[in-house]
């Protein structure tokens, strides 16, 4: 959920459930022998191919009959329609990089239970609540430990990661800025473009 480079980022949750298409039965033991259909909420001038990554979805989850009817529109409508007060969407899309670059703000946002005056769970979209996990939040907050936070992140983290909260996709690279550089080889200098 949160890439390299945040505070609490930990290696060994940073990756990908396992491929398994047969678990796809499990559908018929929950009562959908035939599959089920969902609205798919994207965004498709957000993040870089969005509309695409989505599309790309949608034939994955047919694979497994889930029929996902994708909605792609502009970020200004696709927001004002899954985000509150509305919170109108079954399935979609979201990036995001704490603007903090700790792990804690992704945390509270997207997965604590929202609170009244939303200083919690302000972007929890889908409503996930658990109150273990809040206690976590609680505690990291005022950790004054930074080993021991670190901790609770992790345990934060793998909670979200458990309790299928998110299903992460991808760590988007954002390239801030480019410069060009000199590069020595085989006795002779070349230029290069070098991104950060």
């Amino acid at each position: 959920m949160v890439g390299p480079g945040v505070n609490g980022y930990d290696l060994s949750l940073d990756k990908r459930y396992p491929h398994d298409p047969a678990a796809a039965k499990l559908l018929a033991e929950a009562g959908y022998p035939d599959g089920f259909e969902v609205g798919f909420d994207c965004p498709n001038d957000r993040y870089i191919n969005d509309e695409a990554i989505c599309q790309a979805v949608v034939a994955m989850l047919a694979r497994i009959g889930v029929k996902a009817d994708l909605l792609a529109q502009t970020k200004a409508k696709f927001f004002a329609k899954i985000n509150a007060p509305q919170f109108d969407t079954s399935f979609y899309m979201l990036g995001w990089t704490p603007g903090t670059l700790d792990a804690l703000n992704m945390l509270s946002n997207l997965a604590a239970t929202r609170s009244e005056d939303f200083h919690n769970g302000l972007y929890n979209i889908g409503g996930y609540s658990n109150s273990s996990f809040d206690e976590l939040i609680e505690k990291i907050q005022v950790a004054p430990d930074s080993e021991k936070r670190k901790e609770l992140i992790s345990k934060a983290l793998s909670i979200v990661k458990d309790d299928f909260v998110y299903i992460p996709l991808h760590q988007q690279i954002v390239v801030w800025a480019g410069r060009t550089m000199s590069i020595w080889r085989n006795g002779a200098t070349t230029t290069s473009s070098c991104a950060t």
